[in-house]
């Protein structure tokens, strides 16, 4: 998966950036902060539609494969974001018993760009993918 992630990155980047655009329009107009998670199944049969099921209806779900997608999670700070996406996580994990699912997740702040803050966030899925960090939710400050 590292090589076609950073193979399609530019592409997947694109397309998270186009569906964060306004998402991030509320973060600058009414500082209405949000979260985005990267999903990942290691097995290409894996399917992260189940996903979907414990959204809510302001939330967005982007899939860039069948194992492979992005959330984002609308009205959420740091804590909320990293609790809505273990909440996900253990809900989907059980369906992937057997295989190695990676989960990153970063919060929008007024500090960073939208194109940073996707750039970070492909970055943090590069090194659990490179680390071995699967069946958990890694966020930012897991990373030394």
């Amino acid at each position: 998966m590292i090589d076609a992630l950073q193979e399609h990155r530019l592409h997947y980047q694109e397309t998270l950036f186009n569906a964060v655009n306004p998402y991030h329009y509320r973060l600058t107009r009414y500082h209405a902060s949000y979260s985005v998670v990267l999903a990942y199944i290691s097995e290409e049969s894996g399917d992260l539609t189940a996903c979907g099921d414990y959204l809510r209806g302001s939330d967005s779900i982007i899939y860039f494969r069948s194992n492979f997608c992005a959330i984002i999670f609308d009205n959420t700070n740091e804590e909320q974001g990293i609790k809505a996406a273990n909440n996900v996580f253990s809900r989907v994990q059980a369906r992937f018993f057997s295989k190695h699912f990676y989960m990153t997740v970063i919060t929008a702040t007024d500090e960073k760009s939208e194109f940073q803050m996707i750039h970070d966030l492909f970055d943090l899925m590069s090194y659990a993918l490179e680390h071995n960090m699967d069946n958990l939710v890694l966020d930012s400050s897991q990373v030394i």
